[in-house]
Order: structure tokens, then sequence, then C-alpha cells
């Protein structure tokens, strides 16, 4: 229905100016633009006249040896993905995303639930792995308009995840993710726009476990904690202990500087929190919570644009910081029949951080070079036994592209590569408090990690017209990662669409 309303309301809106659906393409592609954070009106404020897009994907990823192991060694998915920006008129502006996906992830190992990044380090796993099949529907939708100095904004965005295995065992995880924003500023001075926006999120997924023969039961289900720890009391394939649930709650709070004219200081900031509560469904009771994940995030980046003649470039930093506390509850041996809440303890401590810099010249709008590096450095921790993970690096890259519009044509291509290297990194776990298929399995996460590596990618595109307001594009593109003393991983998407 979504996507029905976007295709409509594109083609029964007329565009507010006389671009063919090619030049409309190209001027898209334009690199030196402006970040507008996660504003829900500053696109109103945007140079892209009005468009409209459907494109068919397929995605390909195969990784021996992966970073995430939990996300599994392989993924072969398809995608139909849809967009639209509609300008009303001069002062207000509509537009709406639909993404559909169906696929399978491969060698997933160490985890059975969804969203591992969300929900890491309280996820259940089962010590078998194998594939899951995912089907995943997301849309978006929002409104802008101004009048006078003023703006404001809403939009609103839902996904919703199905993922399973069709062997034993079997998880099956629902996922309902929504999203909604509301954004309001003003224009400060002559070439600039303040922009505040506020969010709130509301997520949970459902999972549960199941076996078709019962000799699979034999298998270990387990509910992790973090670096190869686990409650040892909930594991086996009990049928009490193979259901569970997350549910919570987030904010996120912005700020925007925007140069309307394309060009001088922009810089964005944010600050975002997400509660998650893990429950566990227990005999002779509904559920009980045992868990509690605490996701804080800042980030924040500056830029400086310029233009001018045949010349335009940006250079900027930026930075991200996230940390995450989970807190586990302490549970009674239920001997009044019924289980109980006895103490809370902060047990998993953990905090990422990413800066950098980078910047883009480009000439002529045509011929184009990016550069960007950043340092990382990591750090997990689990009170007791004492668990430790930290590690640090540094990456560096460089993309040269070009592109061209010519008469009923619109080609592109891009050619990069970058390298990573590890600084430093310690490991530390207590094998007498862990199961030797975890601390076996961690040693070698860590010898990955600390790999270094270097990668090359490409992307070739092609559009052609085919009427004022229609044209057919496909485009491909490819990276090929090798990291020092493992397998080169490879990744690949092809996608056939139509702009209008």
């Amino acid at each position: 229905m979504m996507t029905a309303l976007l295709i409509s309301l594109s083609l029964l809106l007329p565009p507010a100016d006389s671009l063919s659906a090619v030049q409309r393409s190209y001027a898209r592609g334009e690199k030196v633009r402006v970040s507008e954070g996660t504003s829900a009106a500053a696109y109103l404020f945007g140079p892209d006249a009005g468009y409209s897009g459907a494109a068919a994907s397929w995605n390909y990823r195969t990784e021996p040896a992966p970073v995430l192991r939990e996300e599994g060694t392989g993924l072969s998915e398809g995608q139909l993905n849809i967009a639209t920006l509609v300008r009303l008129d001069s002062l207000s502006a509509v537009r709406g995303k639909v993404r559909y996906a169906n696929g399978v992830k491969r060698g997933v190992l160490w985890n059975s639930s969804s969203d591992y990044s969300t929900l890491y380090p309280y996820v259940m796993a089962d010590t078998v792995g194998g594939d899951l099949r995912k089907e995943e529907y997301a849309f978006s939708g929002g409104y802008t308009a101004r009048r006078g100095r003023f703006h404001w904004g809403v939009e609103g965005a839902y996904r919703a995840l199905h993922e399973y295995r069709q062997v034993d065992p079997r998880p099956r995880n629902i996922v309902s993710d929504l999203h909604v924003t509301g954004s309001a500023g003003w224009r400060a001075t002559p070439g600039y726009v303040l922009d505040a926006s506020f969010a709130y999120r509301r997520y949970s997924q459902t999972q549960s476990m199941s076996f078709h023969n019962e000799r699979g039961r034999n298998t270990a289900i387990l509910h992790l904690t973090g670096l190869g720890g686990h409650f040892s009391r909930f594991a086996g394939a009990t049928d009490s202990y193979l259901n569970t649930r997350y549910t919570g709650n987030g904010l996120t709070v912005a700020a925007a500087w925007l140069p309307v004219r394309e060009a001088g200081w922009n810089a964005t900031a944010s600050y975002s929190l997400l509660d998650l509560v893990h429950f566990l469904p227990l005999p002779n009771q509904t559920e009980i919570p045992y868990t509690e994940l605490y996701t804080r995030e800042a980030d924040a980046r500056l830029q400086y644009l310029s233009r001018g003649g045949d010349l335009a470039w940006k250079a900027g930093a930026f930075a991200r910081y996230q940390w995450r506390i989970g807190q586990e509850i302490i549970l009674d041996n239920g001997a009044a029949g019924y289980i109980k809440e006895l103490l809370r303890a902060d047990m998993f401590h953990s905090g990422n951080l990413t800066a950098g810099v980078d910047g883009l010249l480009q000439w002529r709008q045509r011929w184009s070079l990016g550069a960007r590096a950043d340092y990382t450095l990591n750090e997990e921790n689990y009170a007791y036994p004492v668990r430790t993970l930290t590690h640090a690096g540094i990456r560096a890259g460089l993309d040269a592209g070009y592109r061209r519009q010519s008469g009923l044509w619109h080609w592109k291509a891009a050619l990069g590569g970058g390298l990573y290297r590890s600084l430093s990194g310690t490991l530390r776990i207590p094998e007498e408090y862990t199961d030797a298929r975890l601390a076996a399995y961690w040693q070698e996460q860590y010898a990955r990690i600390c790999a270094g590596s270097y990668d090359a990618h490409l992307l070739l595109y092609a559009e052609r017209q085919l009427s004022a307001r229609l044209s057919l594009y496909a485009q491909a593109s490819g990276r090929a990662l090798f990291p020092a003393g493992f397998a080169p991983a490879f990744y690949s998407t092809l996608s056939l669409g139509i702009n209008f």
C-alpha cells in the first residue's frame, strides 16, 4: 500500500522544473554536499529537484573469516527499493522510501538472535549454527514546510524483520522497530539555517527456539553475557528457556547548522539512547526480566564546503563514541514456588570510539578524488569473572570517480582502496570459567580483529533516458577485502532500476 502511494504521488504531482529524468539523476550524484544529520526537515533546503526511483538489487557476500561470525560467513539477498522526493511548492516537500528484502545469511555461529549489534552482548545462541533465512519490510515518510524564517518537519519510519532456520535447532525471530522524528528551526542568518530535532524509538523482538527431532536436544542453547560468558543456570534445550523477548525505548536529540547555498560551514551533532529489557519466560510465571542493556551514543561532525569556478571541495572532521552498560538481575532459586528478583549488578561495560578526517575534491562536476583516515578504539569489560577485550587501529582510504551526462546518457565509475592496521590489543578470557568452545572461538576472533587488511572496490553505472520523465539504469559494485593471515572476502551488488 505504501509503495502504491509513493508511486502515485510522484506521478500525479508534476515536477517543479523542466529537468529530464537523467538530468535529475545526474544532479543527485553531486558529491560536495551538506550533511543534514538526523533532521526530518533540512532536506527542504537541499539542492535536489523532485525525483522518484525504483530498483531491484541482488547483494552477495562471501566472508570465510568475518570479524563478526555472529552475522555469518555469507549473504545472498534480493531487494526492492522505492524512493521519492516531491516538492509540493517552493515552501514544502514530502519524501518517502520503501524497502523489501528476502535472502539467506550463511554460516551464522554463536548467535540465534536478530539485530546482533543492537542486542550485544545479551543474545541467545546455539552451538551448531547454520543458515538463517530473512525477510524484511521497511518504509518511511515525511513532510516538511517553512513559513518566513521558520521551518518544521515530521517523519516516521517502521521496520519489520523475520528471521528463521528450517533445520534443528530452529530459531524464529520477529522484530518490530518504529522511529518517529520531529524537527524545527529557523534561518539564523541570510546564509545559514539552524535545525533541531527530537526522535523517539520503540523496539521489540520476540525469539523462540524449537526442535522437530528430539535427538537434536543434546545441542546446548546458551544465553550469552559477553566475552565468552553465559548464564549456566539457563543453558540446555529445556523448553522453559527457549523463548525470550526484548523490548525497549530510545530517544535522540540532534542539532544541525546548514549552509543554504551548499557552501560554507556545516556542523551536526546528536546524542541518542536506547534502553532494552530482556525477558525470560519461566515455569509457573509469565516472564521475568533478567538483563537490561543501556546504550548511549554521541556523534559530531564539522566540515567546510567551497565552490568556485570549476572546482568544488569539502573537508571535515568527525567523531562518534558509543558506550554500553549491561545490567544482570540475580534471581532466587524459586523455592517459594516462583522465582523473584534478589538484586541487580552492572556486569558488562563497553566503549567504542571512532574519530577521523575526510575530504573530497571535485573538478567540473565530473572528476572527483576523496580521502579518509580514522582511528578506532574498542574496550569491553565483564566484572566477574574478569573478562577483557581492548583493541585500537587506524584506517585510511582513497577514492577516485568520474561521471558524465551527455544527451540521453548518464554514466559514472568509481575506484578506490584502503588499508587497516592494528595498533594494540589485549584479550583476557579465564578458561577455567569458560566453555572450551567459546574460549576457542574468542581467541580466533581476537586474532581476526587484530589482523591488518587492505581492500579495493569498484562501481560502474549506466543510465539511458527513455522519455522526458523516465530513464532506465544498471549498476554493479564490488569490493574485495584481504585480511592478513585469513581468507579474502568478497562483496557485490547488482541493481536494475528506473528513475521517473
